[in-house]
């Protein structure tokens, strides 16, 4: 009943289900029957009624055709304004070009209701539009009002920037978001999203013993294949043998006290006629190579699995938590080191040699202008005796807190490829700078926590608050994850993602780094804090061994 409230009764009187029969033609020149999977029914209802929807997705499960021709009922039936989002421009484009393009030109209906503009990433129906718009900067988030955002391959999008999109809905009526794709990282993205969520999962009831099961926790062990013997490869009831009949399902919601973010998982699993020999040999073939079994959990049983993309997962940590039997510390009597990644709020680790790795005895995340004055107090508390902070965003700020260190030697870093220690600024105003590579003291810093057992550990929390700064450690770790980029010089390469919420990461990394930098000597004592450690790091820092 909400969307007749908001929007009035709709202008032909066709439901959804019967405008897609009618008016949407599938590439296969079928007409679209909405209903052709027993797990869309629910889903088609939701995205009618609840404000806030979010789908985790194995490939090829038809959600992008779902809110593709959703996108053109609201536009058209009940005289919506809508933003489909894409993660960049050119796929936008595309997308328009050979998705959007095709349903238009495949129905004489949809053709005779454009109207004006008629573009890849614009179409006019009536006095309203269906936008195609990428994510890739802020422009695409900004200027243009809806009433419903859509956000298709959600794990490719920057979250920054698809936070501010969200503002486009809200001087609307209806407000809608829309949340859609395969999933990547794990705890990032739309896994991210959808862990949000109620996080509704299709659970199968066994037609031989009644046994429940919900298909994509169970594989591979619910895996038969007959072929052999003249049969197939089916899905079948642990408990009695017997093969599953997908369809003979329904969601329910691990957290259904969850009522303002509605989630669907929906694997390949789930549809009747999925080619489940196909996702049996690829699974197969995958075995001892860690990234192809990842795109098989994703796409087949739309889990979130990124391989070796990201180092530091929840698996990770739990053999870090296990390992370590300490707790947040308020000063240290041996010398530490801090690490400050810089932005609108600052985000602080203090770390302390261990054998041979670290460890993380303290963790802050504060307002940028309350840093300065806390920096004395923590540079006597916990000894510390080596401190590196982000030169941007704030290089002003970050060269105050380096000039407010009285023992500690202090340096401003900058992220570039070639390892180099110098100075910025004349006399009394003359901060040392580090500039290291991203990429290979990320790999390093993370090396430390995925060892077994773990050479680098995370504090343990006495109070409540202690514990939501672990937790916020802990998320932004896992968001130390790679991608596939095009670098400078046109040739493609693997990178830690930029523009992510990883700053707890990203201090911890500093302050390794800082700890390196206590070892190396100059006007520092030279100890030996990091022994191998300090070792490993030399190797890894281009230039260290020459510096």
């Amino acid at each position: 009943m909400l969307l007749k409230d908001l929007v009035g009764q709709s202008q032909n009187g066709l439901s959804f289900p019967e405008y897609c029969l009618k008016h949407i033609v599938l590439d296969d020149r079928t007409p679209y029957n909405v209903f052709n999977r027993a797990y869309m029914k629910e889903i088609v209802e939701a995205i009618f009624t609840h404000p806030h929807i979010t789908i985790t997705k194995g490939a090829q499960t038809g959600q992008s055709t779902l809110f593709l021709s959703h996108s053109f009922y609201m536009v058209d039936i009940h005289g919506a304004n809508v933003i489909y989002y894409l993660p960049t421009d050119k796929m936008a484009v595309r997308f328009g070009q050979t998705r959007i393009d095709p349903y238009v030109e495949r129905s004489e209906y949809l053709r005779s209701r454009m109207l004006g503009t008629d573009q890849a990433g614009l179409k006019q129906i009536g006095t309203h539009f269906f936008y195609m718009l990428g994510l890739m900067s802020k422009t695409g988030a900004i200027s243009i009002p809806a009433d419903e955002v859509l956000f298709d391959e959600v794990a490719l999008i920057n979250r920054e920037n698809m936070d501010l999109a969200q503002d486009r809905i809200l001087a609307s009526k209806l407000g809608w978001q829309r949340y859609f794709s395969t999933p990547i990282y794990e705890e990032d993205g739309i896994d991210e999203l959808y862990r949000e969520s109620d996080m509704n999962k299709w659970v199968v009831t066994c037609e031989g013993c009644g046994r429940e099961s919900i298909p994509e926790e169970e594989f591979p062990d619910n895996m038969r294949d007959d072929r052999a013997k003249g049969g197939k490869v089916y899905l079948a009831c642990l408990k009695c043998g017997a093969a599953l009949n997908v369809d003979n399902g329904r969601w329910i919601a691990e957290h259904p006290e969850r009522i303002n973010q509605r989630g669907y998982r929906v694997p390949q699993l789930a549809i009747r006629e999925a080619r489940l020999d196909l996702i049996w040999d690829r699974w197969l073939k995958a075995q001892g190579k860690p990234e192809k079994i990842a795109r098989v959990r994703r796409s087949a049983l739309s889990i979130a699995d990124s391989g070796n993309m990201q180092p530091i997962s929840s698996k990770v940590l739990e053999i870090v938590e296990a390992a370590g039997d300490y707790y947040f510390q308020d000063r240290s009597d041996i010398q530490c080191a801090m690490g400050i990644d810089m932005g609108d709020r600052a985000h602080v680790a203090v770390s302390a040699p261990w054998g041979d790795g670290f460890k993380v005895i303290a963790a802050f995340h504060i307002d940028v202008e309350d840093l300065l004055p806390l920096i004395p107090d923590w540079e006597i508390a916990y000894n510390l005796s080596a401190l590196v902070i982000d030169a941007m965003p704030y290089k002003t700020e970050s060269k105050r807190v380096v000039r407010a260190l009285r023992r500690a030697t202090g340096y401003i870093q900058y992220f570039k490829p070639n390892y180099k220690e110098t100075t910025e600024g004349e006399d009394e105003k003359e901060v040392r700078v580090i500039q290291i590579d991203r990429d290979e003291s990320l790999d390093e810093m993370t090396s430390y926590f995925g060892t077994n057992p773990p050479q680098a550990l995370l504090f343990k929390p006495r109070d409540t608050k202690e514990e939501k700064t672990l937790d916020e450690v802990k998320r932004h770790l896992k968001k130390l994850v790679k991608e596939e980029i095009v670098g400078p010089d046109g040739q493609k390469k693997i990178s830690y993602k930029r523009n992510t919420e990883n700053h707890f990461g990203m201090a911890i990394n500093s302050a390794l780094i800082a700890l390196m930098l206590r070892n190396h000597g100059g006007s520092i004592s030279p100890e030996n804090i990091l022994t191998a450690g300090k070792r490993k790091i030399a190797q890894l820092l281009r230039g260290y061994d020459d510096a």
